[in-house]
């Protein structure tokens, strides 16, 4: 079983079993973009996108997109600003 949620402490998985080009995938999927707008903005096709992310599911252990979004964030992967 992994560990992986809000309030589960330090992230559990290395951001170094995934390659440069999977970190960006996830940095884009974190910040809410679709597939297609991964593409655009990385210049690789959408199905290219749809197999990164499935390899990072399975190199990170997690069930889905949702949980690769929070792992992104845990890791510090993203600094979003607090509203005010």
């Amino acid at each position: 079983m992994f560990t992986w949620g809000l309030s589960a402490g330090p992230a559990v998985h290395d951001l170094e079993v995934l390659t440069d080009d999977q970190r960006a995938v996830l940095r884009c999927l974190a910040r809410g973009h679709a597939d297609h707008e991964i593409a655009r903005v990385l210049g690789i096709g959408q199905r290219r996108v749809a197999d990164e992310v499935a390899e990072i599911l399975r190199r990170l252990d997690l069930p889905d997109r949702v949980a690769a979004v929070v792992f992104a964030h845990e890791a510090g992967m993203l600094h979003l600003p607090f509203p005010r």
